[in-house]
């Protein structure tokens, strides 16, 4: 009899121990989501979550699984864009008062990704761990407001009236194709929260000045060059002092 209840209290506590390091839900806090990555199996299809059951048996062999927890919190970070519309240095000078043509806009993103996000993500390699996550969302944040900062110059270059902080983040987030590019990360909010803008108006005189007096140049350049030619074709003997200018164009 004592053996009978030795031996059922081995196969209790083997069962017990078995149970507890196939056991993979509480690791798992609240917020989180675990995946199981194993030797033998590769990467889970089921997320570990808190609240519902989870055992899985590649955790019983040694060095054989490890369970990787992430968290499912919404990131909010700040992305500042700024530069110059093209060729901005040059397109000044046509005023006295050299006017400024840059710009900066200011965004905050919100980005989360779901427990089937997590799977996604770490089968394809994009994320392994919290850290390689955070700096993924990070990234996504950074690209977006890249592309949201062109989308916005090119929606106000036809109204002087247009206020970026008015672009609603559907909006923004449809123009930039985020759910494109970025399929596994949900965005809960990306929208601009303050800008300058520079004046179009002006940047287009300044830029039609600067084309015109280029073109008036070129012109007067064309017809001295054309001077000189007839001139030599007269005197040729002065083909030498001409010979730098006519190349140069001065």
């Amino acid at each position: 009899m004592k053996k009978v209840i030795a031996i059922f209290f081995i196969l209790l506590v083997s069962a017990g121990v078995v149970f507890y390091f196939g056991w993979t839900q509480f690791k798992v806090g609240a917020g989180e989501c675990g995946v199981l990555i194993s030797k033998t199996s590769g990467v889970n299809r089921e997320p570990v979550l808190p609240g519902k059951f989870s055992w899985h048996w590649e955790s019983l062999l040694p060095t054989n699984a490890v369970l990787r927890v992430f968290s499912l919190k919404p990131r909010t970070v700040t992305k500042t864009v700024s530069g110059s519309l093209p060729s901005a240095d040059v397109y000044s000078t046509a005023f006295q008062s050299a006017p400024d043509f840059s710009y900066r806009f200011d965004f905050i993103c919100t980005a989360r990704v779901t427990p089937e996000n997590i799977i996604a993500l770490v089968k394809s390699g994009i994320v392994t761990d919290a850290e390689s996550l955070d700096a993924y969302l990070d990234s996504s944040c950074t690209a977006l407001a890249g592309k949201a900062a062109s989308y916005i110059l090119i929606k106000s270059s036809d109204n002087t009236d247009f206020q970026p902080e008015t672009v609603m983040s559907e909006e923004l987030l449809e123009g930039v194709r985020a759910s494109v590019d970025y399929p596994n990360i949900v965005f809960d909010n990306f929208a601009v929260i303050s800008s300058k803008l520079p004046d179009r108006t002006l940047y287009n005189s300044a830029r039609d000045a600067y084309i015109e007096a280029q073109h008036i140049q070129q012109v007067r350049t064309e017809a001295r060059n054309r001077d000189v030619s007839e001139l030599l074709k007269t005197y040729p003997e002065l083909q030498n002092s001409f010979s730098g200018t006519t190349k140069s164009g001065r």
